[in-house]
Parts: C-alpha cells; structure tokens; sequence
C-alpha cells in the first residue's frame, strides 16, 4: 500500500512538474512582497548590480526592475524560470519591455539586448530599436527558434548573435537553455541604469501587435521654402492607434502630412496607443535644410526606423544607393566582429569593403562563396568607434550599408 500510495505521489509530483514547466515564465516585478522572483545578481565576480523598483512603466501603468551598475561585471539572472525554452515554447518569443534611464556617457544610440545560457556558452538578441536616455519604454520580441542554414534566427525587432557564431551551440542553448540574464553595462564608468519589465514568453503574433516602427518620406520645394513630411508604417495595424509628435510642437495623425517652414534638425516620434495608453514609442531625427542648400527637390525615402535615429546615420543612408537589402550585418552595432549575412541564388565570389566616412578603404575581403544562407565573418577589433560603409559586391551588383562600431 505504502508503494502505490508514493507510486501515485510520484505521478501528481511528475504531473504538476510538466505542467508548470509547460506554463509560459513572465517576470513582471509587480509581487508586492518579492516583486524580483527568482532573479539575483549573477556569481562573482559578475553580479555587480544594484537593484530596485519603480513606477510606473508607461505601457501598462505597471511597477518595473531598475538595473544600476557597479564595478565589474553587472549581470542580473534567473536560473529557473526559463529552462529549456526551445523544448517547450518553440516558435514563440520572449517579449521584454526596456527604458534606457542614465548612459554612464556612452553618448550613442543604444540597442536593448538579453542574453541566454546553456550553462556554458550565451547567446545575445540584439534588438533594431535604438534608445537614448529618457526617449521612452520600448517592447522588444526575440524569437526562439532554432538556426537555418548555419544563420542564427531574426525577426523585424532584432537578431540573434554570439561570439564566436556556431549554429550547433546556438541550438543547444535555445533547446536547454539554463538562464536568461540582462546587464546595465555599456561603457567602463558606473552611471548606468536601465529599467526592464514585462520578460514573458508568448506567441509571437497577436491582434494590434505593438509596431510603432515606420518611415518617413520628406520632399522639399525648388526654392527650399518648404519641405512637407509623410509618414508610412511598417506595421498592419490600424493607422487610427498611431499619433505623430513631428519635432517642432505639432501632434497629428499618421494619414496627414506635416509642413516644415522652418530649417534645422527635428525629433519625429510615432506613438501606438491602446485606448489612452501609450502602448509604444519609435523616433528617428530628420534635418530640414536651408534655402541655399537646395537647387532641386530632395525625396529621402531611406530614413527608416528604427536604426537611423542619429543624424550621422540618416544623412549617411541617404548618400547610399537606394535597394532592396539583400545581406544583413550582424550584430550591428558590432563590436569586435561582424558577419555578413546572405542568402545566394547561386555559388559565386563576393567582396566585401568596409570605408570609414572619409571614403578611405579600411578593410577588404573577397572569398567565393557557395549558394544558399551564407556568411562572411570580417574581424572588426582595429576599428575605432564610428560609423563606416560596407560594400558588397557580388557579380554585377552592388549594396550599401551603414556599420556601426561601438567599442
């Protein structure tokens, strides 16, 4: 009896223990008496982190994690909640919430990032979406998925990267993932803080998916007196859920375009809201010109977000050929490698040069490549910080891109 009595335990023990591991994790910080969970500061010497709580986090009216860096390494991690992610929620996303409060002076863009751990090796997603301290909350997907082809899994709110890349270990970890961990750290000071809330598997898609991500077309008259701006989203959701701020204290919606009369650089932001709740924020900085700097009109239909939200960057794309993107760079910004992703119809050579903004060759490399997903790994350690231009070539066709190098 006392057998079939620990025999029927076991299997209510067993029962329970699938089912709650079959239960998407979320992290939303709002218990009252532990609002961490099983989060803490990684093992020393890498768990130099201050933690804390605020409100509100401005999509949900919520209570949020304030991250604050120490010295050394700065990691907050959860060994328990989000174990094997790719043997229970396959093809769905890890959604987190970030707001970027205090950049330590790092004085770029900053792209929102979470890392994964088998244990061993990590995996970073690295999201499109740029912020800058006190822009505003932003929600970032990262698929799990597996690689295809040797390449490590995207979607339109980032990449997967890791260094050095390796498909077969990036699997391992989306299959038995072990922790998942997020860091304030961007520069050698310590005046980092980030806010992160909202860390939830869940499916990928849903019904006003929040997508505040577009472009915008600016077309300036002959004699320079004007320049009227368009919006174009990049989201299927309704246009009625989106507001414009265009930078110079006029708010419209997204279906009417706005006139510039005056000249100089302007922050346009789209807002998606629900009821009236901002539920998202994307912006991208734009520069209107002076009379005498126009002899024709100017259509710049290349300044997209969310990845050209400087200046530099947005004058930079427009000076490079407009085309469909047919290889991604990965992570960019990069730091001590980029990868040169591609998908070839056929086996052919290709050739990749990397020039900083004078226009001055800093690296060349040219290597034949086989068809299908491939990619081309370009050491990146002897560039300074900056922005560059990678040109591939492939045959008779070239592409431009902007690399970003943040050391």
């Amino acid at each position: 009896m006392v057998r079939i009595y620990f025999f029927a335990l076991y299997l209510l023990m067993g029962s329970l223990m699938i089912n709650a591991q079959n239960t998407p994790p979320c992290s939303d910080f709002n218990d009252p008496s532990n609002p961490y969970g099983n989060w803490s500061p990684a093992p020393a010497p890498n768990g130099n982190v201050s933690v804390g709580v605020g409100s509100a986090n401005t999509f949900d009216g919520s209570q949020f994690l304030i991250l604050k860096d120490l010295s050394g390494g700065s990691w907050y991690q959860n060994w328990k909640d989000y174990q094997y992610l790719g043997k229970f929620f396959l093809g769905q996303c890890i959604y987190f919430d970030f707001y970027l409060e205090n950049d330590s002076g790092y004085g770029m863009p900053y792209h929102p990032n979470i890392t994964l751990s088998d244990g061993t090796n990590s995996a970073t997603f690295v999201a499109n979406i740029t912020v800058t301290p006190g822009s505003g909350w932003v929600r970032v997907k990262a698929p799990i998925q597996l690689s295809s082809g040797g390449v490590l899994p995207s979607n339109s709110d980032g990449a997967w990267t890791m260094s050095p890349m390796n498909a077969a270990i990036f699997d391992n970890i989306i299959m038995n993932t072990q922790a998942i961990g997020i860091s304030p750290d961007m520069t050698s000071t310590q005046q980092e803080v980030v806010f992160f809330d909202n860390i939830c598997v869940k499916p990928c898609e849903g019904c006003n998916e929040c997508n505040s991500n577009f472009k915008i077309q600016t077309t300036t008259s002959t004699s320079g007196n004007f320049t009227i701006a368009q919006i174009f989203l990049e989201s299927t959701n309704s246009p009625s859920l989106y507001k414009v701020d265009w930078g110079d204290g006029t708010i419209g919606d997204v279906m009417t375009s706005h006139t510039y009369t005056n000249p100089g650089s302007y922050k346009v932001c789209v807002t998606q809201y629900e009821g009236d709740k901002p539920k998202c924020t994307t912006c991208v900085e734009i520069c209107i010109p002076k009379p005498f700097q126009v002899g024709k009109a100017v259509n710049n239909t290349n300044l997209t977000s969310p990845l050209k939200d400087i200046a530099a960057i947005a004058r930079a794309e427009i000076g490079v050929q407009s085309e469909t993107k047919d290889y991604t760079l990965v992570p960019n910004p990069a730091k001590n490698y980029v990868d040169v992703q591609m998908n070839l119809a056929k086996k052919g050579n290709i050739s990749v040069k990397i020039s900083d903004m004078s226009g001055k060759a800093v690296i060349e490399k040219s290597e034949t490549i086989e068809n299908g997903r491939q990619s081309i790994k370009i050491n990146t350690e002897k560039l300074i910080q900056g922005t560059y231009i990678v040109e591939i070539k492939s045959e008779n066709k070239v592409s431009s891109q902007q690399l970003l190098i943040s050391k």
